[in-house]
């Protein structure tokens, strides 16, 4: 007689591809997921401990979670042991976090904007450097005021996003939002189109769902207050099934007649409510809280220069309007300016997101043994481990084919 028996299977998986499906799980939307993968790994792993960092950053702007903190002194407290590419990526994480926390109480802009441009100069390639660039547009649009200072850096960003999809994304997230501010609503819309096709492709649903807000946004301007209406609904809906709380409140505040791309005001707008099954969350990590639009929203005025506000892009904001809460992205609005976004890390970029992880210094073999309930099955005795072949491709281009963050 053949017994069933329940087993317990060790996978030894190695760790580089454990860090790259935690992080493409963390841009799907699926934040739980990616921890309790990252939970059946070995605690004292320096990798996947920075992995879990930029996790909690990405769940921290969507969700509304507050798990960064803790997660980044434990990978700081085992930073010794990853090598110069790793240590950037979690002081470029670290940068991150303290940008989505400033863009709802100020602290020392500048000297995060000196921090910025710090990483720029020790950014061990390409696409590092051109995050760096990207997160100097931001806090210049979001935290320091100064819109004219951000595209240069968003060109930077967009150049370096060749090998990136998802920093491409979040520069044309922003570089749109200046030309919405601008009143060139036509190039925004190619550069939002084009946002929004490479954060799909990446797999990035959250990002992806923030960007077609800002397509939202231009078919209300154009007059399309049906197909405005429609679109974001079904955002609402969308982001209320991942739950990302934030990206809920923003399209459900925008159904009720809020610009997210204006300016705040002084006083936040009272709660919105949603008649179809979509629940309330608080105000989008991306973006900040923006003026309701006027009875006609078709009829929206300008300033003689075009838009008199800004977009917040990746890893905090929506495209235009200035600083409230951080958001789903990482950044801000698109244009970089105040908003909320979800990259990498706004809209994210930040959009999240955002760096790859370094390889070890020391000589441990790169492989995590994950431990994983089997199925049950009728076998009479364990098989030994084996090494499942993932392939092992960089965080910030392939398994993501591109985006926060944040």
């Amino acid at each position: 007689m053949i017994t069933t028996v329940a087993i317990m299977t060790e996978i030894a998986v190695p760790r580089r591809a454990l860090a790259s499906a935690a992080r493409a799980l963390a841009h799907a939307g699926r934040w739980q997921d990616a921890t309790a993968l990252l939970d059946a790994a070995p605690a004292e792993d320096p990798l996947l401990a920075l992995t879990f960092a930029q996790v909690a950053v990405d769940a921290d702007w969507f969700a509304g979670t507050a798990s960064a903190p803790d997660r980044l002194a434990n990978a700081t407290r085992l930073a010794p042991s990853l090598d110069d590419a790793g240590r950037w990526d979690l002081t470029f994480t670290g940068l991150r976090h303290e940008y989505r926390a400033m863009l709802s109480q100020r602290g020392p802009a500048a000297a995060l904007l000196r921090r910025a441009a710090d990483l720029a100069l020790t950014a061990p390639d390409e696409v590092r450097r051109g995050w760096a660039e990207m997160y100097q547009g931001l806090i210049s649009d979001n935290l320091l005021d100064s819109p004219t200072t951000a595209p240069p850096h968003y060109e930077a960003a967009l150049q370096a996003g060749a090998a990136d999809p998802l920093l491409a994304r979040e520069a044309l997230r922003h570089l749109g939002g200046h030309d919405h501010d601008n009143g060139d609503d036509e190039a925004a819309l190619v550069r939002w189109r084009r946002a929004t096709e490479l954060g799909a492709a990446a797999g990035n649903v959250p990002g992806t769902l923030s960007q077609q807000l800002l397509l939202a946004v231009l078919a209300r301007a154009a007059g399309n207050e049906a197909g405005a209406v429609a679109l974001a609904a079904e955002i609402a809906r969308w982001a209320d099934a991942i739950g990302a709380a934030d990206l809920t409140a923003q399209a459900t505040a925008f159904l009720n007649g809020t610009d997210p791309t204006a300016p705040p005001q002084s006083t936040p707008p009272p709660p919105a409510t949603m008649t179809d099954g979509a629940t309330n969350g608080e105000v989008l990590p991306e973006r900040a809280t923006a003026e309701p639009a006027p009875t006609t929203p078709a009829a929206e005025s300008s300033t003689s220069s075009g838009r008199a506000s800004t977009v917040a892009g990746a890893g905090g904001f929506i495209a235009s309007g200035r600083a409230a809460s951080p958001v789903v992205a990482e950044g801000s609005s698109p244009s970089g300016r105040a908003a909320t976004a979800r990259g990498a890390e706004g809209f994210t970029a930040a959009g999240r997101a955002a760096t790859g992880a370094g390889t070890q210094r020391t000589a441990a073999p790169d492989v995590a043994a994950t431990t994983v309930p089997a199925a049950h099955t009728n076998v009479r005795a364990t098989k030994p481990a084996e090494v499942v072949a993932v392939p092992v491709v960089s965080f910030m281009t392939a398994p993501l084919a591109t985006t926060p963050r944040q």
